[in-house]
């Protein structure tokens, strides 16, 4: 039986193929998939697409994908106190008729996981995917030297939208 609905949660900076794995992994489980983009008041180095670009990236890779009847949402997640980032997160998923035990938080982040378990979600952790080929940090490090085989680690359409 699949959940109807899971959470991927992710600061998508940027997004890329593990990403997208993770979609996939989460509609193997669920019927439908909410995307959570973290951090998004947040612009440093490690944070350098501001949440418009991450929004647009994601509505992209959902239209290359063809996933328009699967991502059923998309909703910005700032950093703040872990109760109060909890608070916004359930109120999302609830304000698209979701019950918290109905919603499959689909990820790796063990600090997502632990403060959302503890909110009674349930969790599934996927592993991790190809990671030394696709971690952001990696990916941003790549961008920043002129290292354009970055382009390979994203989908099409964000290659597209910010190389």
């Amino acid at each position: 039986m699949k959940y109807p609905v899971a959470l991927f949660i992710g600061r998508f900076q940027p997004f890329h193929n593990g990403h997208l794995w993770e979609i996939e992994q989460a509609l193997l489980r669920a019927e439908k998939v909410i995307i959570g983009i973290g951090s998004s008041n947040v612009s440093d180095e490690n944070n350098p697409f501001d949440i418009s670009l991450r929004n647009n990236m994601i509505y992209k890779v959902i239209e290359e994908y063809r996933l328009k009847d699967k991502v059923v949402a998309v909703f910005a997640i700032a950093d703040t106190t872990d109760r109060q980032w909890v608070i916004n997160v359930t109120h999302e998923v609830e304000k698209r008729g979701y019950l918290k035990s109905e919603c499959l938080v689909v990820g790796n982040n063990a600090w997502v996981n632990d403060l959302l378990a503890a909110q009674m979600f349930p969790i599934h952790e996927t592993g991790l995917y190809n990671r030394d080929e696709l971690e952001g940090t990696k990916i941003r490090r790549m961008m920043r030297v002129g290292d354009n085989s970055w382009i390979e680690r994203v989908p099409k359409s964000v290659g597209e939208l910010i190389g």
